[in-house]
């Protein structure tokens, strides 16, 4: 027998591996196409109670099973142990309902399922590919890494920019201080002796007086404002076009991009190597994704599949996946090759990732310290020139 076509449109048959056979019609049982609808509306309604539950602890659970399932533990018993063990996290009573739903008779996939704010359907039909090969253990170390991978390069992120943040936080903290409470009381003594004040501090002046004096009409605009942009971030117009900035902005773009990419590739190469269709793993990878561009591109990359047209060409022409990615998916789609590619893919775009993100970050921490430093020596300056001149009156009349 062949296994199922695992490249990007081509009617290349592919030789068996061990077990595709069984992989196959455990996924045909799965009905994994009817789990979009299923999924979303169990999602639905786990949001509200298991919301709290954090990627770090599905990372911990995911690791702790898979080992437990290598060590020759079956997947109830590891279940039991694992929802004992994790009674103080959020993720206890999740855990404690999949346990009882496997002690039902239903399979780990379809109770990991019903929790799907929990666990996103890329994890769980990875799952299910595992349980209809017999490979379940294995899929599961490949998951865990990948959230491992997912966590550091988060941690990495807020790490590095930690500092950036802190610093226009605290320079704008002082810069407002020095503008609406220092300044106007060195403006009193300006005006009792009659002192010409420099522009700047005229401007800077006129400033404090007016938030000071109309702080009741000020604060509520400045919080809806506020309130709108948040908002406005929610409608579709609004990701759209703060998804194309993060994409298109010339000075974050690489970095960006990189990373869908890397996500992309590492979703794509897992659950192909694991068993499942080409077709489920765009749909799938496609949700997992949050930027609308990638998500319009997966889409396009559905289509294709359905209407059984190659995909080089809706690849060639998507400008915010990397050239190099590109070239190499569209040489593996031609040796049917997709899964190891994408793997390999994934893994560089992410350590691609990071790196332009450090270095990134390594301009504009200097940028921001020149900048914050510029605009705090203007305040600075804005108090301590006419004070200047106060000395040099008084010491004129002395």
């Amino acid at each position: 027998m062949n296994a199922y076509n695992t490249t990007f449109g081509n009617p290349t048959i592919q030789p068996v591996q061990k077990g595709s056979s069984e992989m196959r019609s455990g996924l045909e049982s799965a009905d994994l196409t009817s789990w979009k609808t299923s999924a979303q509306s169990s999602g639905k309604k786990s949001t509200r109670r298991h919301k709290s539950v954090r990627l770090q602890h599905v990372a911990e659970f995911t690791a702790q099973l898979s080992i437990m399932l290598k060590s020759g533990i079956d997947v109830s018993t590891a279940l039991g142990s694992l929802a004992a063990q994790s009674k103080k996290t959020p993720l206890a009573d999740v855990l404690l309902r999949v346990h009882q739903s496997v002690l039902a008779g239903t399979t780990l996939s379809e109770s990991l399922r019903r929790h799907g704010s929990v666990f996103d359907p890329a994890f769980v039909a990875t799952v299910a590919a595992g349980e209809a090969s017999g490979s379940l253990a294995e899929v599961l170390v490949q998951l865990s890494q990948m959230q491992r991978n997912e966590l550091r390069n988060r941690r990495t992120m807020r790490a590095l920019m930690t500092y950036p943040i802190l610093l226009v936080a605290v320079s704008t903290s002082v810069v407002t201080g020095l503008v609406i409470f220092v300044l106007p009381r060195f403006s009193g003594i300006f005006a009792q002796y009659d002192v010409a004040l420099p522009i700047v501090t005229q401007m800077l002046i006129s400033i404090a007086d007016e938030l000071r004096g109309h702080w009741w009409l000020w604060s509520p605009l400045a919080l809806s404002l506020l309130g709108g942009g948040l908002v406005w971030r929610r409608t579709e117009k609004g990701r759209q076009t703060l998804d194309s900035m993060w994409v298109n902005t010339a000075v974050i773009c690489d970095v960006t991009r990189a990373r869908f990419t890397g996500r992309i590739c590492r979703l794509i190469g897992m659950m192909l190597s694991n068993g499942v269709p080409i077709l489920e793993t765009l749909r799938l990878t496609r949700e997992a994704v949050e930027n609308s561009l990638y998500r319009s591109l997966l889409a396009k990359l559905e289509d294709s599949v359905v209407n059984g047209r190659n995909l080089a060409n809706v690849l060639q022409t998507a400008e915010i996946v990397p050239i190099s990615a590109r070239d190499m998916l569209a040489t593996a789609e031609s040796t049917g090759n997709v899964a190891e590619v994408s793997k390999l893919l994934g893994d560089y775009y992410e350590e691609e990732a990071e790196a332009k993100m450090r270095q990134l970050v390594g301009l504009i921490e200097p940028a921001l310290t020149v900048g914050m430093g510029a605009v705090i020596a203007v305040v600075v300056l804005a108090v301590m020139l006419p004070v200047f001149d106060l000395s040099s009156l008084a010491s004129s009349k002395h």
